[in-house]
């Protein structure tokens, strides 16, 4: 069988492009070529990010910048508590 993102055999000795995994609905391909496909195409879990709307990006930064600050302060807190 063939990676379906590099054309190079999945099943051989050589691991330097990651082991073989298979994509639902799609094939398969080497953890590596899989991995940089999701990048390439800014994938992150099932969240489309070339797919977003410059503002929603932009609402959604300040979401994730919160989030980050609400559970670094929440895991201060505690930290204190344990002292």
């Amino acid at each position: 069988m063939r990676c379906m993102f590099c054309k190079q055999e999945v099943l051989n000795k050589d691991d330097k492009l990651g082991k073989p995994i298979s994509l639902a609905r799609r094939g398969i391909a080497h953890a590596k070529c899989a991995e940089e496909d999701l990048i390439e195409k800014r994938i992150f879990g099932s969240i489309h990010i070339k797919e977003i709307v410059l503002e929603d990006l932009y609402e959604l930064r300040e979401l994730v910048k919160s989030e980050i600050e609400e559970r670094v302060k929440r895991n201060n807190d505690e930290a204190n508590l344990l002292e």
